[in-house]
């Protein structure tokens, strides 16, 4: 059994792999039909940024929400339709949903051991057991770290989830239906990428972490949808940045980078193009020092928390 420490630590990986990237969002989550009419459910967090006489609104989500869940508060709604123009962390994932052309073409790998040799014994005799359960015959050819989000995928397949019914398909047709733009921040290659060229040390803890984690997937998740829905923003920080002080290569990669050049390209845009932004990107990128609303305060945006 890991020490402590390391759980936490990889706990923290599945956690990041479910809120900072769209990846699960098309990998494996039970995609629900159209939303049900029933009642707001959910209040998360919204903030809006003003400077100069631009606007921004900023919105964190979870790539997948519980089937038919409604979180599009009239706080969301006046917000989206008050905007000119949807940034996402990335778009096109309906197309890769459906073909999973980068995700093969990055993910898999030549003359790759068996997924149990890249594994503790006990670990190893754990996959053994998901594969059967989960029918994940078929893995070994994949790299380490694409193993892993199929794994994550597979063991929260029985959640109920839905990508249809979140964030990002939510608002995307809400534009769309309105003949407003939708951009992406990042590319599905360079989402992907980011987990490719983490050093072969994070990809065999990805690996493992899934595989340790599996029968975990519905207790984690509801742990950070709830936090997510109350607008819990302590509660998420707990989650994501505390952990990753033990991690500081995977918080650089996965989170501060990226939340530098997503706030470079933000403040650009805004000033730039004129009208209001909407940015809808993952809620792991919304909280703490490093968040994009601080990164955007520091240019000299005023930040208003409105929901």
């Amino acid at each position: 059994m890991a020490a402590p420490k390391s759980r936490r630590q990889l706990v923290t990986l599945l956690l990041l792999a479910l809120a900072t990237l769209a990846a699960l969002a098309w990998l494996g989550w039970r995609i629900g039909g159209a939303p049900s009419q029933q009642a707001v459910t959910a209040r998360p967090a919204l903030w809006h940024a003003s400077r100069d006489g631009r606007e921004i609104w900023l919105f964190g989500t979870i790539h997948a929400v519980p089937k038919g869940e409604q979180w599009l508060s009239p706080a969301i709604t006046q917000a989206a339709q008050q905007s000119d123009v949807l940034l996402l962390e990335v778009t096109g994932l309906d197309v890769e949903r459906a073909s999973r052309a980068v995700f093969e073409r990055l993910g898999k790998g030549e003359r790759l051991p068996p997924i149990a040799q890249r594994l503790a014994p006990e670990d190893a005799a754990q996959f053994q057991v998901l594969e059967g359960r989960h029918e994940l015959h078929g893995l070994q050819s994949y790299d380490s770290w694409a193993a892993a989000l199929l794994i994550n995928a597979a063991a929260a397949s029985d959640l109920s989830l839905s990508a249809e019914d979140g964030g990002e398909a939510v608002l995307t047709r809400l534009f769309e239906q309105a003949g407003k733009p939708v951009r992406g921040l990042e590319t599905i290659e360079g989402q992907l990428g980011l987990f490719d060229r983490l050093p072969p040390e994070d990809h065999r803890q990805l690996l493992t972490q899934s595989v340790r984690e599996a029968d975990q997937a519905p207790t984690l998740y509801r742990q950070l949808h709830d936090a997510w829905a109350r607008g819990d923003i302590a509660t998420l920080e707990k989650q994501f940045l505390k952990p990753l002080q033990r991690a500081p290569g995977l918080r650089l990669t996965l989170l501060d980078t990226r939340n530098r050049d997503w706030t470079r390209a933000i403040d650009t845009q805004a000033r730039r193009d004129g009208g209001t932004l909407f940015v809808a990107v993952g809620a792991g990128h919304l909280v703490g020092e490093g968040s994009v609303q601080s990164r955007l305060a520091r240019l000299g945006w005023r930040i208003e928390r409105r929901q």
